[in-house]
């Protein structure tokens, strides 16, 4: 959900906010994808933890279902997390506990909470439909070598989100964001930012290989890093049920 991203061909022509976000969700990402992935969690206090973990998603038609499961340390190896995007509703998200032995389905009042004591909500772990939200640019800047579009999103209810707004830097020609500033205030500073740290093509497409979630609020922060990641695997779409997150492996 965080980690498959790519690049299309970018022509001069003239492009609204809307459509620019509908092509970062639309982007061609592989049938599915399955990746190695280390995390670091600082706290406040500059005390960081590693976790590892592996995360697969797989397109069924065209919506997507994703999984993650931790691998190490022990004390979360098992945990499991899988999400389904549901067709003009919002994405089922269920988390599988190994010390309780069932999965709990996340529930819409719960999307803001943090996922597995991470920067990232469950709300960041899901697609959120472009029409939800009403889009504007607000300017071109270059971000590092990158051209991109600025666009800012508002929620049309703000009952569906834990947001205010967002602002997402675009580059022209990848559609994938390199940045994405989180507002949950009418304040002018972000509470966080999420940020594309190093990019790589692998078997032609682009890949996020770090990622950081900022929170300036609580002063903390959260990384994954990409050790490994193959596409179009042939991943069995068992993988992506309720029952595969109570297996052993």
């Amino acid at each position: 959900v965080l980690l498959g991203l790519f690049t299309t061909s970018y022509s001069a022509e003239k492009l609204d906010a809307r459509t620019i976000v509908q092509r970062v969700n639309d982007r061609d990402d592989g049938k599915d994808s399955y990746a190695k992935v280390d995390m670091y969690i600082t706290d406040r206090s500059g005390i960081t933890q590693v976790r590892s973990m592996i995360s697969a998603v797989k397109d069924f038609g065209t919506l997507s279902k994703s999984y993650i499961r931790f691998t190490s340390p022990a004390s979360i190896d098992g945990t499991s997390f899988l999400s389904w995007q549901v067709k003009g509703k919002e994405d089922e998200q269920f988390l599988y506990l190994p010390e309780l032995g069932r999965d709990r389905r996340i529930a819409s009042s719960q999307k803001d909470g943090d996922f597995v004591n991470t920067d990232f909500t469950y709300e960041d772990m899901q697609e959120r439909n472009v029409d939800k939200d009403s889009h504007k640019i607000l300017r071109e800047e270059k971000l590092g070598t990158y051209d991109c579009w600025v666009i800012e999103s508002v929620p049309l209810d703000p009952k569906t989100s834990q947001y205010k707004k967002w602002v997402s830097y675009i580059p022209k020609g990848i559609y994938l964001p390199l940045r994405v500033e989180y507002y949950t205030r009418p304040i002018r500073q972000p509470t966080k930012i999420l940020t594309t740290r190093r990019l790589e093509k692998i078997t032609g497409i682009w890949t996020a290989k770090e990622v950081e979630m900022k929170n300036y609020e609580r002063n903390t922060l959260t990384i994954l890093r990409t050790l490994e990641i193959k596409y179009n695997k042939g991943l069995p779409d068992r993988m992506f049920t309720r029952a595969y997150l109570k297996q052993i492996r």
